[in-house]
């Protein structure tokens, strides 16, 4: 009787066993797969798609946020890229790391665009512009163009004064920093100028400081970047027939990130800043572009369904792109 329950004990003991080490090995595995997986993944992060060169325009928002610090989003910031030239149109926080990650060092732009000087488009600059220049490969030139350039840059280079000395001291030329620097400073209402290959046109927008939108026109294509406004009757006319949009889109997410008891308050005072999804759809659809990105998205979630909703019944018949950081837009 004892031998017969002594027997027992042990297929019992060496059936739990064998099930333990199924287990065990089913952990490894996932392990391995999931190991697998992230190399995998490591690969193709490491393929960039500045590894190739377009024939026309490509738009990357390279931060798709807005004022307020969020994990997932950095402050507006949107490159243009022409076959194998690059327009940087503001750089708000995260600009140059986010461009790092996505595959284009901040040294291979040398056109630098500000549609305002608001914190959140410009609280990276300093980074963009001394990043940029400094060490054997940064840029050896930088145009300057928008609204308060010229007083970013003398700010810029009259704070930094003693860093930017010792930094070329290493033995990094001053081009690009401190010589060969071209600044356009806009005063006026409208500007039209050539810049690598590429025909640009701007106009002021509405906005609580002077804030102008761009429109890159090449190749029989074109893209338009809004900067932040409110509705405006002559929007329409500057991006008529755009083959991209790019637009303040802060009054489309449902700001439920935001204490409900403050959320309505905090979307009436931003109407006085920020289109509202009824006239954004307005003047897409006026303006006919083929494909509108909204941007500078509010906090919360993109309200998907009721913006394309709206959108219809503006009688806006293009395509609708919520956008997000490193998202890359062909015409």
């Amino acid at each position: 009787m004892n031998r017969k329950f002594l027997f027992v004990v042990l297929c019992i003991f060496v059936v739990i066993s064998g099930c333990s080490n199924q287990v065990a090995a089913g952990s490894v595995k996932t392990q391995q797969n999931q190991m697998n997986s992230h190399q995998n993944n490591s690969s193709e992060e490491k393929k960039s798609v500045f590894e190739t060169v377009p024939n026309g325009f490509r738009v990357v928002t390279v931060g798709s946020g807005n004022p307020k610090t969020e994990i997932n989003r950095g402050a507006p910031s949107t490159l243009v890229q022409f076959q194998d030239k690059f327009f940087l149109v503001d750089s708000g926080a995260n600009t140059t790391s986010t461009l790092l990650k996505i595959g284009l060092p901040a040294e291979k732009i040398t056109n630098m665009l500000f549609t305002h000087q608001h914190v959140d488009h410009n609280g990276d600059f300093w980074n963009f512009f001394i990043d940029g220049w400094q060490g054997p490969t940064g840029r050896r030139s930088l145009n300057l163009i928008g609204p308060q350039v010229q007083e970013l840059y003398d700010i810029t280079v009259n704070f930094f004064k003693e860093d930017l000395e010792y930094r070329a001291s290493l033995g990094w030329p001053k081009d690009g920093l401190l010589t060969n620097v071209n600044i356009k400073d806009f005063t006026e209402d409208k500007y039209n100028f050539e810049l690598d290959g590429v025909k640009i046109t701007s106009i002021p927008v509405p906005h609580t400081v002077p804030t102008y939108a761009y429109r890159f026109d090449a190749n029989g294509q074109s893209i338009v970047i809004s900067g932040d406004l409110t509705y405006s009757e002559n929007f329409s006319s500057f991006a008529k027939n755009a083959d991209i949009l790019v637009i303040d889109g802060m009054l489309t997410s449902d700001y439920t990130d935001v204490p409900e008891q403050a959320r309505e308050n905090l979307k009436n005072g931003l109407k006085k800043s920020h289109a509202t999804t009824e006239e954004l759809a307005k003047m897409a659809a006026d303006s006919d572009v083929k494909k509108v990105v909204l941007t500078h998205i509010g906090l919360g979630k993109v309200d998907n369904k009721n913006i394309s909703a709206v959108f219809a019944d503006a009688g806006f018949k293009g395509e609708i792109i919520a956008a997000e950081d490193g998202l890359v837009i062909n015409p």
